[in-house]
């Protein structure tokens, strides 16, 4: 059995996720991934804590978390308006920064820990000295759908709950949820909402949107080939369709399959 809910969250302060740089023009992302929904959801109940070698760090999230402790899944959430339109530019914000180092502000020096002493060294020359860096303004709608073999996982879930999410710990409160769905199983062409999927994945559907791609993932929607197994979730006038080759990718994170 799989279950999901729809959960709906509003962000109580700015939020930023570096999207791209042109020099020291930081835009920001209007979505959130599915890991970053885990780590703050589950309010990082499954992290391993590890040493991080940042010269040879591979990303492997799965060996960060230990999803199958807690196996629920979230589809990427976009942010919205509260009537549910997309973003507009009126819904992002565009600040300016001139320091370099948060601990002495300051744009010609920085400061490091070494052996226990504070040392000054030169600002190092592939840090920006100042420009612009884009956030999404407060109180916007931000929709995901959760995912779990487990009922009881989903219905831990209220109105009101906090969450904190992003490396700058942005507050966001759950606004609204669905009840919790029973999904059904199915054959034949669907029509997905928005995915997470490995690059490669584009192939799988007969026409799809990209909402942004990256070397590790891209965000797609789209009807899928007609020859497809998928599980269909009926959550209020939305009917939520997960094809079997993506339940294959989080099957195997939720240790079902």
């Amino acid at each position: 059995m799989l279950y999901a809910r729809a959960i709906t969250l509003r962000n109580c302060g700015r939020f930023t996720v570096v999207a791209s740089d042109f020099g020291s023009d930081y835009r920001t992302h209007t979505h959130i991934t599915s890991e970053a929904l885990y780590a703050s959801l589950t309010r990082g109940a499954t992290w391993r804590p590890h040493l991080i070698d940042l010269e040879n760090d591979a990303y492997a999230f799965t060996e960060t978390y230990d999803v199958p402790i807690m196996p629920i899944w979230f589809l990427p959430g976009l942010f919205s308006t509260e009537e549910g339109y997309r973003l507009s530019d009126d819904h992002l914000d565009t600040n300016a920064f001139n320091v370099v180092n948060e601990f002495y502000p300051r744009t010609s020096k920085c400061y490091v820990f070494k052996k226990g002493n504070l040392e000054e060294k030169p600002r190092p020359h592939h840090v920006p000295t100042y420009g612009t860096i884009q956030a999404v303004k407060p109180d916007l709608r931000l929709k995901t759908y959760a995912i779990s073999p487990k009922r009881e996982l989903l219905e831990t879930f209220v109105e009101g709950q906090t969450f904190m999410l992003g490396k700058k710990r942005t507050m966001f409160q759950i606004v609204e949820l669905s009840s919790v769905t029973e999904g059904l199983w199915k054959n034949g062409a669907c029509g997905t909402g928005w995915l997470e999927l490995p690059p490669n994945y584009g192939g799988r559907f007969q026409q799809f949107q990209i909402l942004t791609a990256t070397m590790r993932y891209i965000i797609v929607k789209g009807l899928t080939k007609d020859d497809v197994k998928y599980v269909e979730f009926r959550i209020g006038s939305n009917n939520i369709c997960l094809p079997d080759f993506y339940w294959e990718i989080i099957s195997k994170m939720l240790g079902d399959g």
